[in-house]
């Protein structure tokens, strides 16, 4: 009997602590979460210096492809170091 009565308890605090989480989540839906926001902004800051320069060079290695393609001359400095 006793065996029973430890199973309806369990089972009756599950069932109380999900209404209660359901309760929290649908009364919460008017609030802002700013702190998500903040956290995702604060966890992406360190690596902004690193992708300002990955773009920095990203944009000088656009600019030398752009004037070797201009000049049509690719080989020549390959010929020169012979």
């Amino acid at each position: 009997m006793n065996i029973y009565l430890v199973v309806l308890i369990i089972i009756a605090i599950i069932i109380f602590s999900n209404l209660a989480m359901l309760g929290a989540v649908r009364g919460s839906r008017g609030m802002k979460f700013d702190w998500l926001n903040t956290t995702k902004s604060g966890i992406s800051r360190p690596f902004q210096k690193e992708e300002d320069q990955l773009s920095e060079l990203r944009q000088k290695v656009e600019e030398l492809s752009k004037t070797d393609a201009s000049e049509n001359k690719p080989t020549d400095a390959y010929r020169e170091s012979k």
